[in-house]
């Protein structure tokens, strides 16, 4: 009778696998989780940034105190050929 009281060190082991498996599957879960919100919020305030970033004309002097406005279309103006 009195063995059938004393717990087995088989069922033991079993019972605390088995709860530091179910500990680490819910840890794992809260792991990805936050994992997924933080990529979320890196393409998310990118996305703002790269916006902000293309919508901005930058304005800028040289040391002759002229004004230079980037708009994206620098290059050599091409004036028309004089009609003889």
């Amino acid at each position: 009778m009195e063995e059938n009281k004393k717990p087995s060190w088989e069922g033991i082991e079993e019972f605390f696998a088995t709860s530091v498996i179910q500990q680490a599957e819910r840890s794992a879960k809260r792991w990805f989780i936050a994992w997924v919100i933080t990529f979320a919020a890196l393409i998310a305030t990118n996305a703002c940034w790269i916006y902000q970033w293309n919508s901005y004309d930058y304005i800028y002097q040289d040391s002759h105190g002229t004004n230079n406005i980037n708009t994206g279309t620098q290059g050599d103006v091409n004036e028309p050929e004089s009609q003889d």
